[in-house]
Order: C-alpha cells, then sequence, then structure tokens
C-alpha cells in the first residue's frame, strides 16, 4: 500500500491519515487508490467501533492535485470520477462511526471526505469549500448527495458558486458537528472517542445502518421499518 494514506487499528479504533502534508494531502490516483484499499480493509471489518480520518499537517485535504493529467475522453472521465464513487461507497458502508477531524482546507474531494463522515469536526479557521466549477465543470457527485445533509438552496449555492465557507458558518449550515478553537481540536476529538467508545457497538451500528437506509423514506415507512429492525435487533440479543 502507499504511504500517502496511513491505516492504523488500535483495538475496535482505527486512524485513517490522508499523508501528503507537502502537498496538503492534495488528491492523486496513487492516494485515491490508497484511500480505497484502506477504506475497503475499515468497511469488512466489524469490529471496528470508529474510524478517525484527519491529514497529516496544515490541511485536512486541500482537493485535486493540480497536476493531475486530465483524462482524454468520456471513458477516462468515467473511470476517474468513478473512484469518487468508490470512496463514497465505502465510507457510506463503514459499519462502525466514521469521524473526519478538520483542520486547514478541506475542499473538493477533501470537503466532501469530511462532510460525509458520521462527525465532522473543525478546528475555528477551517475552510470548507466545494470549488469544481471555478475549473469548469459541474460538481455532480457533490450534488447526488450534498442536499441530504443541508438545506437545497444552500448545496446549490455552495457548487454554483465555488465559494469557501467557514467552519463556524459550515456548522451553522449543518455541515459540520463541532468547532472549536484549533489549540482545543485534539481534546475534542478525544472526548467523543471517549463517548462512543461508552456506548454499545451493535447499538451503534444499527443506528447508523438505520439512518443511512431510510434517508430517502417517508416518515411511516421509515418508522414502520423500525420497528421491524428494533424487534429484531431485541430477538438477536436474547438468543446471544
Amino acid at each position: 500500500m502507499s504511504d500517502k494514506v496511513l491505516l492504523e487499528k488500535t483495538g475496535d479504533i482505527a486512524a485513517l491519515t490522508l499523508n501528503r502534508p507537502d502537498k496538503g494531502n492534495a488528491v492523486d490516483i496513487e492516494l485515491m487508490m490508497a484511500l480505497i484499499e484502506s477504506l475497503s480493509e475499515a468497511s469488512a471489518d466489524s469490529a471496528l467501533r470508529l474510524l478517525v480520518i484527519e491529514g497529516r499537517g496544515e490541511h485536512f485535504c486541500s482537493g485535486r492535485e493540480p497536476d493531475v493529467p486530465r483524462p482524454e475522453n468520456a471513458a477516462q472521465f468515467a473511470e476517474a470520477l468513478g473512484r469518487i464513487v468508490r470512496v463514497n461507497k465505502l465510507l457510506q458502508s463503514f459499519p462502525g462511526i466514521s469521524m473526519a477531524v478538520v483542520r486547514g482546507k478541506a475542499f473538493g474531494f477533501g470537503c466532501g471526505l469530511a462532510v460525509q463522515s458520521d462527525v465532522t469536526l473543525a478546528a475555528e479557521d477551517a475552510r470548507f469549500a466545494f470549488p469544481e466549477i471555478n475549473a469548469g465543470f459541474p460538481p455532480t457527485i457533490v450534488m447526488s448527495y450534498l442536499s441530504r445533509w443541508i438545506h437545497r438552496k444552500k448545496a446549490l449555492e455552495l457548487v454554483m458558486t465555488g465559494g469557501e465557507i467557514s467552519a463556524p458558518e459550515a456548522e451553522r449550515q449543518g455541515l459540520v458537528n463541532r468547532v472549536v478553537p484549533a489549540d482545543q481540536l485534539e481534546d475534542e476529538k478525544q472526548r467523543w472517542m471517549e463517548t462512543l467508545a461508552g456506548r454499545d457497538l451493535k447499538g451503534l451500528q444499527a443506528t447508523k445502518a438505520f439512518f443511512r437506509d431510510t434517508a430517502e423514506w417517508s416518515t411511516e415507512a421509515a418508522a414502520q421499518y423500525g420497528v421491524t429492525r428494533l424487534a429484531n435487533f431485541f430477538a438477536s440479543r436474547d438468543k446471544a
């Protein structure tokens, strides 16, 4: 595996670190493939309670590496964009709780990685952006999920303008769970880790799965499914 992504497991917690600090953890093909490999390994491990995602150095992830060769045709574009979809799917399918810890820039792909984590913590001076439109192409993959997290008009504003927003603004819009001064971010991360460590693992996994699976359902359908899932959950516990 490339050392551009590091995956370390300690008990039921995995730490995934983007490791290109000299490039602001910008994404090239090698990093993307290493990320897919690491997320595949984490997603296949049902014993993991928490996946902590960070960027080494000053920035979480500054987005796409500007020097990556541009695809030459539609098939190559589809292959490259398909890798992004693969990362998104692996992150969503991780059975435990994913937690992004953001310092500095979370731009483009990096912003998506942070936003789609189950919990997002950010330093007060962190910045978020989906700047794809500035390069002349519509961020359709971003649009496929962003309005599930924030209001559609705000989602459209973010992708249509390509502008940066501050961490406090990201928190107000619902993209971030907590914003703290940069020198308190490590303490906040530890607090969340300790809180989640005290929760029942199977309960956490079932909660995340229900939240994910019913995102587009009606309230009535979700409630009925909730009854079934909860009944099966307790029944399986009684047999254990």
